[in-house]
């Protein structure tokens, strides 16, 4: 079976569980009516029992108008409850001809290739392994090949491994590289000129994703100013975090797959779209991320106009593997690297440990940056906590502590390098660093 053919079955796959989930939600929704419709009936049984109850025409006239207005919320929810059974309906006729229409897939794509037993997630689960595995048909198959770039570690070693595959399968020219732009109270200065330089170095197309606020007046070009971190939190009245993460929900997520749409549109297929979406996440980060498959489908983004996959190309790569490419291909990282920060996320990201924090402001005090106060200044006007654990202003006061302890931070370009590869290695980058400006 050729990788059109597991594609083909995988949208088979992904249409079922979208036709299923649908009727799931419309069962759930039929239920939520139904109870309604019953609340409203018990409400005119009781509203009547308070009519035959008045004792003045004031009371009777009051309870009447109540009475009449409890029959016009139950019809109400009986129409509601009506369309609801009547969507459940289509959605059950719908799932049941997406897993038929899956079944005749599959004995036409996979003739002789039987299930063992799993269910459909299980298949899915096995044509994605199988398509991982073989990067170059992947890649090969793809209309689009899009790198999300941080401009960080993980992200710059991903493209250069997306190059070198794309490369040898003769579509370097499909690649796009693609960094949402968080604003200048989010990043690290100089992050969004790094994620171009990183994209030029391989003659890509690069392209900038940036919320709006949609509050705002739009200018003479119809543009509304970006909504960065600060802004978002100010609006919510919370910090984002692990469960609530609308960081990247509304900064991120959304404003990238409306430039998918856009790069879709460009192309002006009349088939659907085969995506594939790079993201430069390891296994090795943290638990959480370990229980990810290195290739998914995006059932959010996925329509019959398009199919989307999500692709882990460095997921089995380690921290000092990472650093290693970076350090034997000269690949420009950030220079916040050097001052030991481990990630190049937001300055100050609500996932980040205390320490982490704490070298935050350091670095932004050597740097001359004023984003401490702000964040400071937001935390006590909303009045929601940074962390649960604790404040920003705590992670200042501990800083201001260390500053006068140890003095400023001090840090020299290729220090990252040598503190996970050794100073050996950390001059020998440096250069090929120079030797591959020139």
């Amino acid at each position: 079976m050729d990788i059109r053919m597991r594609m083909r079955l995988l949208d088979s796959v992904r249409r079922a569980d979208q036709a299923q989930a649908a009727h799931t939600a419309a069962g759930r929704a039929l239920t939520r009516a139904t109870e309604a419709a019953v609340k409203a009936l018990a409400d005119i049984t009781s509203r009547e029992q308070l009519l035959a109850q008045a004792g003045t025409d004031t009371e009777r006239a009051e309870r009447s108008d109540a009475l009449d207005a409890a029959r016009t919320a139950y019809i109400d929810a009986s129409r509601r409850k009506l369309a609801a059974r009547r969507k459940s309906r289509r959605t059950f006729l719908a799932a049941r001809a997406a897993n038929r229409a899956l079944g005749e897939h599959y004995r036409r794509y996979a003739r002789g290739r039987g299930t063992a037993g799993l269910r459909r997630g299980g298949v899915a689960a096995g044509l994605l392994d199988e398509l991982a595995a073989l990067p170059l048909e992947l890649l090969q198959a793809a209309h689009v090949i899009l790198v999300q770039s941080s401009a960080g570690k993980d992200s710059v070693v991903m493209l250069d491994r997306i190059v070198t595959w794309a490369r040898q399968a003769g579509v370097l020219d499909r690649v796009v590289v693609v960094h949402c732009d968080l604003g200048d109270e989010s990043e690290w200065p100089g992050v969004r000129g790094l994620a171009q330089r990183q994209a030029e170095r391989y003659g890509l197309r690069f392209l900038i994703a940036r919320a709006e606020d949609l509050d705002a007046e739009p200018n003479d070009a119809g543009e509304r100013p970006a909504l960065g971190l600060l802004g978002l939190v100010k609006k919510r009245g919370m910090w984002p975090d692990a469960l609530r993460r609308l960081c990247t929900a509304t900064l991120k997520r959304s404003v990238a797959n409306r430039l998918l749409t856009k790069i879709l549109d460009e192309l002006g297929l009349d088939e659907q779209a085969v995506v594939i979406n790079c993201m430069g996440i390891r296994a090795a980060e943290s638990p959480a991320r370990a229980k990810k498959s290195p290739l998914s489908i995006d059932l959010r983004t996925s329509s019959s106009n398009r199919l989307v996959f999500v692709w882990h190309p460095i997921f089995d790569l380690t921290e000092t593997e990472v650093w290693q490419r970076i350090a034997e291909h000269a690949l420009e990282y950030h220079p916040t690297y050097d001052a030991l920060i481990p990630r190049l996320s937001c300055v100050f990201c609500v996932l980040a440990g205390f320490d982490v924090l704490v070298r935050a402001v350091r670095l932004c005090c050597a740097l001359g940056l004023d984003l401490p106060a702000r964040y400071e200044d937001l935390e006590a006007g909303i009045g929601h906590q940074f962390k649960a654990q604790f404040t920003i202003a705590d992670v200042i006061a501990e800083a201001r502590r260390l500053e006068t302890e140890e003095g400023p931070l001090a840090w020299k370009r290729g220090d990252a390098i040598a503190h996970h590869l050794g100073a050996a290695a950390a001059a020998d980058y440096l250069r090929r660093l120079t030797g591959a400006a020139r």
